[in-house]
């Protein structure tokens, strides 16, 4: 009985190490600021991005998790961002946890007017935590909420309340400016008075579960989304309603995921427009266009977006591959247009420049390809990243492609 007792143990501590990691992600790290705004400390937790590391001329999006207290939905959310990132349909995002404590999350919701300390909570996070975290990080002007419940009804206030902050909110199981409030109410047609005149879009994405299955915000968010359906809202509003058929307390499991799907939806897609962009272009690599598709996404998020290694490589195996034919005899030549841009923005990927030297051997132009194929060999020796068993492999697939000439 022991020795199950003893396994089963074992079994729970390994499953709950297993669940802190993450794919794109860095461990979190715990920490706690005091706030002269709220005149108390706020915890936090801030999850980086392990791309961080070697970025030097990126910003990242911040993504506010609330309720970092609620422990599944906290860390399932978290996973899910992970994933997304990981897959590549959202940007990598610097995620900043906040936690509440009972006594705080009633009174740090309610805005200053009706007796609470919201406001003095949205200025802790656009002034001190953003300063604070502009000192250590790469950070874009992008902020995102994500919140429940209360921490939901906070998330549209703040929205309303400091738009040219925050770009967007996901609320789980909201309500209609907290059940009907007034103020709140005209505060958030002030907001969207204002919005008009700026460039990028707004994100509104709220949820709630049913009355049947325990989510007693039904009839509240219902009110919501009937307010929002009837009434002409700015063109740069975004927004979107979902009903799920779960409890109160499940909302932000099944919303989190579809609303930033939704919400990076082009950014996620981009390299498939990409692809649509090269075949509509046979004759050149059409570079213009490829940057407006860029510029565009980044005039839409309100943050700079840039070809990433994700578009170097799909772009150059596009041309380099060229199963439909569609590119002729210049899709080696595309393929080195392509590589020359990426070398640039990636100097020490050894990759592209074995790649390189491939196909000028491929070509017949044996000095070219021998001196691409040397500094790729240069950079492998060099890169502590990478395994000796795979050192190994890669220098003898590139002595093997020197000796084909």
């Amino acid at each position: 009985m022991r020795t199950y007792c003893l396994f089963l143990l074992l079994l729970i501590i390994t499953c709950s190490v297993k669940a802190q990691e993450f794919s794109s992600y860095e461990k979190p790290i715990e920490t706690s600021f005091y706030s002269q705004a709220l005149n108390d400390s706020v915890g936090l937790e801030i999850t980086l991005p392990k791309e961080l590391r070697n970025q030097t001329n990126k910003e990242y999006p911040i993504i506010y998790l609330l309720d970092k207290q609620l422990f599944y939905n906290y860390n399932y959310n978290l996973h899910t961002i992970d994933y997304l990132s990981t897959l590549q349909w959202m940007p990598a995002a610097i995620v900043v946890g906040i936690n509440f404590s009972p006594k705080n999350r009633g009174s740090w919701t309610t805005p200053n007017e009706s007796g609470g300390k919201a406001d003095d909570l949205i200025l802790f996070i656009e002034d001190e935590l953003n300063n604070e975290l502009k000192k250590k990080y790469p950070i874009s002007d992008f902020n995102l909420l994500i919140g429940h419940s209360r921490t939901a009804i906070f998330s549209s206030y703040a929205l309303s309340k400091s738009p040219d902050f925050f770009n967007g909110i996901i609320a789980n199981s909201v309500s209609n400016f907290d059940f009907g409030d007034n103020w709140q109410q005209k505060q958030f047609e002030i907001f969207l008075n204002k919005i008009t005149s700026n460039s990028h879009k707004y994100y509104y994405y709220f949820s709630v579960g049913e009355k049947s299955y325990g989510d007693l915000h039904e009839s509240a968010v219902d009110t919501l989304n009937a307010y929002l359906n009837n009434k002409k809202l700015p063109e740069n509003l975004e927004w979107k309603y979902y009903k799920h058929q779960i409890s109160h307390k499940l909302t932000p499991g099944v919303t989190v995921s579809n609303a930033l799907s939704d919400i990076f939806r082009n950014y996620g897609r981009r390299i498939e427009v990409c692809f649509d962009i090269a075949k509509a272009s046979k004759d050149k690599v059409p570079w213009n266009d490829f940057l407006e598709l860029y510029s565009s996404i980044s005039s839409e998020l309100g943050f700079t977006v840039q070809p990433s290694e994700l578009f170097f490589n799909s772009i150059a195996s596009e041309y380099y591959n060229d199963y439909d034919g569609i590119y002729g005899n210049k899709h080696l030549h595309f393929t080195l247009e392509i590589l020359f841009r990426a070398i640039e923005k990636y100097p020490e990927d050894y990759d592209y420049y074995g790649w390189m030297g491939e196909i000028y051997i491929t070509i017949n132009d044996f000095e070219k390809g021998e001196n691409y194929l040397n500094k790729a060999i240069e950079l492998i020796k060099k890169d502590t990243s990478i395994t000796e068993f795979d050192r190994i492999n890669y220098l003898k697939e590139i002595e093997a492609l020197k000796n084909t000439k």
